[in-house]
């Protein structure tokens, strides 16, 4: 089905009730570069169910029928179904077949088993980052936003710039293999620190720990680095798993 022209694209991402207000300077900073790069109705709904996911509107293991997607966001089954496979091949959503689109619920293997291999490639980036000292710029812009954040408004903005710290600790490897690796992992990744923020406190409670994580880099020790950073990891998994856990009770 061919789609609409880009200018009038712009009531894709209005607003609904308790809806946040950020996505609409999403799309209007899009419009504002599509001379530049062309941007598509699928390119920016997908931006806009991004945002809504790591804002938490979606529980893990709801789904997000097309008629209700479609309405929510004035546009097309045909365009909905392409930005949501979108999603699907970073990570942040299934295709269940004859079902439709859901978001990923994780088990408790699952939760271990991602942490795992986290920790894992994080601790080679590591190894290779201590030999210089030099931190990346874009994890101390990372722990800038932190500061700058609530977490009662800016859930998808502090998810994506807990991302970006760990995203530039594996570029700052300069290794593409643990890059790609780590790139397969990480809308995964972002799905645990969703559930991640409830344990905060403020939003300056994880820039804080985030500052520990560099200054365990300045060290240039990897063991001390390596240190810090296991604990990082294995404070997430306990956390998410005892959270299951209690849940688990509840329900029952």
């Amino acid at each position: 089905m061919p789609q609409a022209p880009l200018p009038a694209l712009r009531h894709l991402t209005q607003p609904h009730a308790g809806h946040h207000q950020k996505p609409m300077k999403q799309v209007q900073d899009l419009e504002a570069n599509a001379g530049l790069v062309p941007v598509s109705a699928v390119d920016i709904l997908a931006q806009d169910l991004r945002r809504r996911i790591l804002s938490g509107d979606f529980q893990p293991g709801e789904f997000l029928r097309d008629a209700r997607m479609c309405a929510e966001h004035s546009t097309s089954r045909h365009t909905y179904r392409a930005a949501a496979q979108l999603l699907v091949t970073q990570g942040l959503l299934r295709q269940i077949p004859n079902r439709g689109f859901m978001l990923p619920e994780f088990g408790a293997d699952d939760i271990v088993d991602i942490t795992r291999v986290r920790g894992a490639i994080e601790g080679e980036a590591i190894r290779l980052i201590v030999l210089t000292g030099v931190i990346p710029p874009q994890a101390l812009e990372a722990v800038t936003i932190m500061h700058a954040s609530t977490l009662s408004s800016d859930r998808s903005a502090l998810v994506t710039a807990d991302r970006d710290f760990h995203r530039a600790i594996i570029a700052a490897s300069g290794s593409p293999r643990l890059t790609r690796a780590y790139s397969n992992l990480e809308g995964e990744i972002e799905l645990l620190l969703i559930q991640r923020q409830a344990f905060y406190g403020t939003a300056g409670e994880m820039a804080l720990e985030h500052e520990r994580l560099i200054k365990s880099l300045r060290s240039r020790h990897f063991d001390t680095a390596r240190e810090a950073f296991k604990e990082h990891w294995e404070d997430l998994q306990i956390k998410l798993l005892d959270q299951r856990s209690r849940h688990g009770k509840d329900q029952g």
